[in-house]
């Protein structure tokens, strides 16, 4: 047993072929359990590709939004992308700065469309940030614990909080959407829901 030992501590090759056995394996396994958990959920699920063209999409608007002289330290513009519908919301100091915004939000290639609901006045403090941050926490720790889908599971909904107003975006079918606005509408400090479901029916 010690000649065995010792062999393979003084083969390197062998002892890094075994890991990468070992790693193989542990990733199959992963892979087959995230397959397994896709099975059994009752609801589509956001493909990795999706995610990462939001992401990139999300970026992409910030960017240009940022980089126009237009806009200034006046304006708080809040952006979210959910399968390429581009939210935009807060403030803005004028009209024209927010059709601006929504043709900025237009150009990439992977819009797919823009939901603009800026709000034109002065932009919001700290406390108001610190409001809506507030919100969007409570806002998904209480569908959490009501539970309004069957299988509910956080990363089903988006959850965005501007001036006591929460957007719900999120793949649903209308009686869940529905459901979850619901339970939203009677959540202290929630003045308005707005919908921007991705509707499976």
């Amino acid at each position: 047993m010690r000649n065995i030992e010792s062999q393979s501590l003084r083969n390197p090759n062998r002892q890094a072929g075994m890991m990468r056995v070992c790693q193989l394996r542990l990733a199959f396994a992963g892979l087959l359990a995230i397959l397994a958990l896709a099975a059994c959920s009752g609801h589509e699920r956001r493909t990795t590709g999706t995610v990462l063209n939001d992401q990139a999409l999300e970026r992409e608007v910030i960017s240009s939004i940022r980089a126009n002289p237009a806009f200034g330290e006046k304006d708080h513009i809040k952006v979210e992308v959910h399968e390429g519908v581009v939210l935009l919301a807060g403030e803005t100091v004028s009209e024209e700065s927010k059709l601006l915004a929504t043709k900025l939000a237009e150009e990439p290639r992977l819009t797919q469309r823009v939901v603009n609901d800026l709000k034109i006045g002065r932009r919001a403090g700290f406390g108001g940030k610190l409001d809506n941050s507030w919100l969007s926490t409570k806002v998904n720790a209480i569908l959490v614990k009501e539970n309004p889908l069957s299988g509910y599971e956080a990363s089903r909904i988006k959850v965005i909080s501007s001036q006591n107003t929460v957007y719900l975006m999120g793949i649903v079918t209308r009686e869940e959407g529905e459901k979850v606005a619901e339970v939203v509408r009677n959540i202290g400090g929630v003045e308005k829901v707005v919908k921007i479901f991705d509707y499976t029916d």
